[in-house]
């Protein structure tokens, strides 16, 4: 009797065990890689919440890819929808745009705080349409499986 409950305690750990494996496999996917940057890369869906130039609250796709040179930035494509690449800095959870001018004369900077379970961005950042006035924007980046 005793063998078969010790039996069937170490079938339920097992099951647990790989339960916990196969929940945890992107994850490790991605750690493997040793490059932090790779947790954000992909497919975003931004939903800006300002209407600036907008008659209604725009959502659109942007893509983050790891920036070729530099091991510390990404390239955001299609950032504030005007198909061009913003480049942003990664230090933790916190994404920094530097000061940069992006097509069609607009200046952005700003930043982004990556959640906990690294599937959402939200932002804020500020841009000038080139008339001298920065106009504050919010948006929320949501990852794309």
């Amino acid at each position: 009797m005793k063998m078969i409950k010790n039996l069937q305690y170490g079938l339920f750990c097992l099951v647990i065990i790989l339960i916990l494996c196969y929940s945890c496999e992107d994850l490790l996917t991605e750690l493997v890689n040793n490059d932090p940057r790779s947790v954000i890369a992909g497919l975003w869906l931004c939903d800006e919440s300002d209407d600036y130039l907008k008659a209604v609250n725009e959502t659109y796709y942007v893509e983050i890819d790891l920036h070729p040179t530099d091991s510390s930035r990404v390239l955001i494509s299609n950032f504030f929808n005007v198909d061009d690449d913003a480049q942003a800095v990664l230090s933790g959870d916190l994404l920094t745009l530097p000061v940069q001018t992006l097509q069609g004369g607009f200046t952005v900077r700003g930043s982004g705080l990556i959640t906990k379970k690294g599937n959402q961005i939200d932002w804020t950042y500020h841009v000038d349409d080139g008339s001298g006035i920065e106009y504050k924007i919010t948006a929320v980046y949501t990852k794309q499986e």
